[in-house]
Order: C-alpha cells, then sequence, then structure tokens
C-alpha cells in the first residue's frame, strides 16, 4: 500500500519553506499568498450575470440577505491553477491557515474554490517548531463556520461604509478620497486631538524645591503649601489656562523673595509616612501591547512591529502574533519560570504560575500570548547571531516581557515626608512677616527587584509631567530638625502643555479602549490613514492634515 500523499496549504511561502522541512517528503507544503479571493475591487470583476443589478458596485447583494459575490482575483488565478493541479496528486487535502478569523476564512475560500473530492482536515499550530507542527497534523479539526461568519460579517461591513460614504467625499471634499468603518474614527480621533490642542491656553506659574539636609544627608523637597494655601501645579489649570482648585499660582516675585528668606529658616518634619510598595509584572504580550512597547522602546511603527514579528513567528522564534489573548500555555508557563529561575534565582519565582486571563473587551482568544517559540525559550544571547537589528531587538522585548510575566512582585517601601518652614518675608512698608511653608518629598526604596530584573515597561508621554520620580530618602523622623542648603531652581519656571499628540503606540491603546475595529488590523489602520494623507508622521507624533478637518468635519454632520 502506498504512502498517503497529503497538500498542506499555509498563507506564505517563507512558512511552507519552515513547514515542509518539518514534515517531510509525504507532504506538499504550498503557500496560498494570503487571500485567494474577495469581493470585486472593480465593475470589471463583477460577474456578467450581476452587472446591471443597483448593488452591484459593492459586491453585496443587500436584497437578498447581504449575500457576497466574490471573485479570485487576477493575481491568484495561477496560484488556484497550480493548488487545483496539486490536489489531484494528493490523497488529502490540509488547510494550514492561521487560526484566527481571518485565517479560517482563507481556509474556507480555498475549500470553497478548490472543491476537493478528497478527504479535509483543518490543521491549526501556534508556533513554528517541529513539536508544535508535528502535534499539529496529529490533532486537527474541523472549520469553525463561527469564525469565518465573523470575519465575513466585518468584510461586508467594511465594504459598505466605504463603498457608501467614500463618494460622498469625492463630491464634497476632494476625488479618490476613502472613508473607512475604522480608518475614519481614527482620523477622528487624531483630529480631536488637534483641535484640543489648538483650542488650548497656556498658564505659567512658578514652584520651588529646596535642598534640605538632615546631617551629611541631602533630599530635595517641593514647597507644595504658603501659609496653608497650596501651590498650584499643572493639573490644577484647565486647558483654558484658568485654575480649578483653591490652589495659589505662584509668581516670580513671590517665589524670588522666599528662596532668598530660605537660608535664614528653621525646617523640621512634621510627618513621616511609610507604606509598603509593591509592584506587580506585566501580562505577556498580546497584538496592541507589543505595538505599543516596540513603539515606546524601540521607535517602531505598528506597521514595521507587525512585519518584523511575522518574520520571527516564520522563523520560528516567537509564537503567532495577532492575538488578544494574555494566557500562557502550560508549558510556556513551565519554561518561562525554569528559565527565571536559572537566570535570576529561586527567591525570584513565586511559588504559584501566575495566570492571566482576558483583558481586552471582545477579545478574541484563538491564540495564547506572544511569547518565544519551543519548550525551552532561546535567550537572546543563543540567537544574536541568527538576528540582527530590528528581528533581534523585537525578540529580546518578547524575551524579557515573557520571563517577567511568572516572576515575583517588586517590593519595597514608599516614603512620604511632610516638612513645615517658618520665614521672614518682607511685604513692602509692612516690613518682615513670618510665611509658613510646607514641604513634601516622597521615594520609594525597592528592597525586592523581582520582575524588574528583567523588564520595566516603557510609558507615554504625559501633559503635565509634575510627578515624583523614584528616589530614596534618608531615614528621618518626626519634628526631627533639618537645614536648608539650596533651592534648585533648575526648574522653577513651568508652562503648562496641551495634551500631547498621539504616538501610533497611544493610538493604538485609544483605539483598544474605545473597541474601535480589531487589534490585529490596527497596524493596517494606521497605515491607511498615513499612505491616504488623513495623518502624517512628525517625528513620533501623528499630525492631522486638512484633508483629516475637512473630512472629519464632512463625516461628523
Amino acid at each position: 500500500m502506498s504512502p498517503i500523499k497529503s497538500l498542506v496549504i499555509v498563507e506564505s511561502p517563507h512558512k511552507a519553506t519552515m513547514i515542509a522541512g518539518y514534515l517531510g517528503p509525504k507532504y506538499t507544503v504550498r503557500a496560498s499568498q494570503g487571500h485567494v479571493r474577495d469581493l470585486p475591487t472593480s465593475a470589471s470583476e463583477v460577474p456578467a450575470k450581476y452587472k446591471g443589478q443597483s448593488w452591484a458596485r459593492t459586491g453585496v447583494n443587500v436584497d437578498d440577505e447581504f449575500t457576497p459575490i466574490y471573485v479570485v482575483s487576477p493575481e491568484k488565478r495561477s496560484t488556484i491553477r497550480e493548488l487545483k493541479g496539486l490536489l489531484k496528486e494528493s490523497d488529502e487535502l490540509l488547510l494550514a491557515t492561521d487560526g484566527d478569523r481571518e485565517g479560517e476564512a482563507i481556509a474556507w475560500h480555498l475549500l470553497d474554490e478548490l472543491k476537493p473530492k478528497v478527504p479535509v482536515r483543518r490543521m491549526v499550530f501556534n508556533e513554528i517548531t517541529e513539536k508544535a507542527i508535528n502535534e499539529a497534523v496529529a490533532n486537527t479539526r474541523e472549520l469553525d463556520t463561527d469564525l469565518v461568519d465573523a470575519q465575513e460579517t466585518r468584510r461586508i461591513l467594511d465594504r459598505l461604509y466605504g463603498y457608501e460614504v467614500s463618494p460622498v467625499l469625492w463630491k464634497k471634499v476632494l476625488p479618490r478620497l476613502s472613508a473607512g468603518r475604522v480608518q475614519s474614527v481614527a482620523t477622528r480621533l487624531v483630529v480631536d486631538r488637534e483641535r484640543e490642542r489648538m483650542a488650548f491656553t497656556s498658564a505659567n506659574y512658578w514652584d520651588m524645591e529646596a535642598v534640605l539636609a538632615a546631617r551629611s544627608d541631602e533630599f530635595n523637597a517641593r514647597l507644595v503649601a504658603l501659609d496653608d494655601t497650596k501651590i498650584a501645579a499643572g493639573r490644577d489649570f484647565d486647558s483654558h489656562g484658568d485654575l480649578t482648585s483653591k490652589a495659589r499660582r505662584l509668581d516670580e516675585a513671590t517665589a524670588t523673595t522666599i528662596a532668598k528668606a530660605l537660608e535664614k529658616a528653621s525646617f523640621s518634619v512634621t510627618k513621616v509616612e511609610s507604606k509598603p510598595y509593591t509592584r506587580r509584572p506585566y501580562a505577556p504580550f498580546r497584538t496592541t501591547t507589543l505595538q505599543q512597547e516596540a513603539g515606546r522602546k524601540l521607535g517602531f511603527t505598528s506597521q514595521r512591529t507587525m512585519s518584523v514579528a511575522q518574520e520571527l513567528y516564520e522563523g520560528g522564534y516567537i509564537t503567532y502574533m495577532r492575538t488578544d489573548s494574555t494566557a500562557l500555555s502550560g508549558e510556556a508557563i513551565r519554561a518561562a519560570r525554569a528559565q527565571a529561575k536559572e537566570l535570576y534565582g529561586a527567591s525570584f519565582v513565586p511559588e504559584k504560575p501566575r495566570v492571566y486571563g482576558k483583558k481586552a473587551k471582545g477579545a478574541q482568544e484563538a491564540h495564547e500570548a506572544i511569547r518565544p517559540a519551543g519548550t525551552r525559550f532561546r535567550t537572546p544571547d543563543e540567537v544574536k547571531g541568527a538576528l540582527r537589528g530590528a528581528e533581534f531587538a523585537l525578540y529580546d522585548l518578547v524575551w524579557k516581557r515573557t520571563l517577567a510575566s511568572q516572576m515575583t512582585d517588586a517590593t519595597g517601601t514608599t516614603d512620604t515626608l511632610r516638612v513645615a518652614g517658618d520665614v521672614q518675608v518682607s511685604r513692602g512698608d509692612e516690613g518682615a512677616k513670618p510665611r509658613a511653608l510646607e514641604f513634601t518629598a516622597s521615594g520609594t526604596v525597592i528592597t525586592h527587584r523581582g520582575f524588574l530584573a528583567a523588564y520595566e515597561e516603557g510609558r507615554d508621554a504625559s501633559r503635565y509631567g509634575d510627578g515624583d520620580s523614584d528616589k530614596r530618602l534618608p531615614k528621618l523622623e518626626d519634628d526631627q530638625p533639618l537645614t536648608c542648603t539650596g533651592v534648585d531652581a533648575e526648574n522653577t519656571e513651568h508652562t503648562t502643555t496641551p495634551p500631547p499628540r498621539y504616538t501610533e503606540a497611544s493610538l493604538v491603546k485609544a483605539m483598544e479602549e474605545r473597541g474601535i475595529g480589531r487589534p490585529s488590523t490596527y497596524a493596517a489602520t494606521i497605515g491607511v490613514i498615513i499612505d491616504r494623507g488623513y495623518v502624517k508622521r512628525q517625528g513620533q507624533a501623528l499630525v492631522p492634515s486638512w484633508l483629516a478637518f475637512s473630512v472629519t468635519r464632512l463625516l461628523c454632520l
């Protein structure tokens, strides 16, 4: 009896090459090169029997329960011919496209177009390793029509929205513009933020930091109250430059007078408050958090992040990179815990594994989180010879985040000091009058770094920029006397700033928080609004064009 010959269809040629190497000569592995058919994109692609119908240009029969009309794109006809020829020589068909909505839809389209007369199995895997591929062949499933229906519904909505709204833009703004269910909303977010910035009125205010000393230990403390009235900071002003609280705006004259009087002032600690400090590790990466972190830490665009991640996935370095899940498989948890213990010691690994659940609203959890591939993770040093530049940097980020997710909390203490001071300040003709000052200082002392030994998440820009940074404070007691050794005047004058423009990372975050579109398509969406001139990059910032303002205004009518 001759051995069974199997035809395996994946999306990309690189993936096909990798998988063929694991499966051996009994399997023929070919790539569909993505989707093989779609709704018609031009009048010439509409089948003759539908021409003349009022709905034909959309490719969706709105008169018959929104039935879509699919056509094989011209560039994919040769692919279909090749696959049909290989199928005639095969004893079974394995559809091995990705296990998400798009991959399931590609498998369904292939099945419908190839019309195989041999047994068909659906093969799904989360990483391209020999173990994962062999397990996928041994544990196939049926096609998931729910996923197909979900993808088809989104595709129809996109088509109806774009094809019905875009012509309005052609007539009212400019020819050849496009609107989209997601791209138009993303553009509006950028435009609305720019409008906030344009309407913003800045405010100037002063603050002060005194350099205080207890014996030989010095630390900086910020002035927070004058005569029992709070000193205004950036967050006390609204977008019109007006104070939103009863805080007092410190002006230059008052700040200068107080600064001169500080050297003769007496200070003492009025309150020492110490609280336990704990930071939990971040969940493993999913699509959106990977895009955000790669943007913050590596300066990658969302498109570049996904392109590099695709290469790492197809090369067998990381698991599938389009996922809404933060969950790790059992083998991944074991691998992360073992490696963290090996590299950092047993005290950095908690007694029980950490389990991460669903985080994103409407998340599709067909895959686990993005992590290094395999049952033992290759360290960055081990892949340095094979990976270069962007690929190495992104792998390093994924590896660190995955390990950190299974490590202990960072712990320590946060100390907050309240310091009182009395100064004699001249008030013109009234002579010197006593003024009561209150300063505060805070600092965090990390006693156990935990996951921070492996990884710390980046941060988006803040509109205020007036928070305390982590710093170590000397051990002090209530009523302990202090001396002032100087005034830190480096950042004494401040100007409030408008909300920061969106970066790709912060726009991705905003879209996900509002439930706009699907996380796996954010990179493509941002690419579209940039390519079509609605938004341009200015450094890391996204700046809307005049066109974006015009289109957004029209669509909001």
